[in-house]
């Protein structure tokens, strides 16, 4: 719930702020924000629904995300306002279907704290360095200067931005729970997430497609 609820309604609030700055000097930009609420709020209540639906009859087959999906989750971000660049090292390997969920879901929870906790006028990186053993993924963001009561700037701290709610220990379990470990930590102004995610038994090609880079 905290990984669809939560990524929704950043995007959405995101959209619905620039849509508002944007109203007199651009309306065809609002027009696309508006399209992009509409889109974001129906894909997460068909979501809901399915969630819902796995904890009233436990059913575990619903269709979820894989890493074809990121390209897509990349796209709606960046309409957000997220400047996002990925990296990518190696030759993908097939990492069964329960890794692809959590790459997908740590990505996308690591985006969504960035929309809502980072400076937007920088550059996320995305980086996947690939091994033939499984994946070590690291996002890295850049922290929001804030003024201090003299009126210089500083960095806060990243436990203060980004560790709020259930969102880092989320993503902890998400590695944890298919063999991996993840750390979150701050790095000369940027918070840095890293994860290693290693090959599973259950690697059958399922429509795993290797990830472009992508500049901007």
């Amino acid at each position: 719930m905290h990984d669809v609820v939560a990524h929704s309604l950043a995007v959405v609030v995101a959209q619905a702020d620039g849509a508002r700055y944007l109203r007199s000097t651009d309306p065809d930009a609002v027009d696309d924000a508006l399209q992009t609420i509409s889109t974001t709020a129906r894909e997460a209540l068909s979501d809901v629904r399915v969630l819902l639906a796995q904890l009233r009859h436990s059913q575990t087959d619903a269709p979820q995300p894989t890493l074809v999906d990121l390209d897509r989750l990349f796209e709606q971000l960046r309409l957000s306002g997220l400047t996002i660049t990925q990296e990518v090292s190696a030759t993908p390997i097939h990492l069964g279907t329960s890794g692809q969920l959590a790459v997908f879901r740590i990505v996308q929870e690591s985006l969504t704290n960035a929309l809502r906790h980072a400076d937007t006028s920088r550059e996320v990186l995305v980086r996947f360095s690939w091994t033939p053993h499984g994946l070590d993924l690291t996002i890295s963001s850049a922290l929001k200067p804030q003024s201090g009561r003299t009126g210089e700037v500083k960095l806060t701290g990243a436990a203060a931005q980004f560790s709020l709610g259930h969102g880092i220990s989320g993503m902890r379990e998400r590695a944890l729970l298919v063999g991996g470990q993840l750390t979150a930590t701050e790095e000369v102004g940027r918070f840095v997430l890293h994860a290693w995610l290693p090959a599973q038994a259950d690697t059958a090609p399922i429509g795993i497609v290797p990830l472009k880079a992508v500049a901007r």
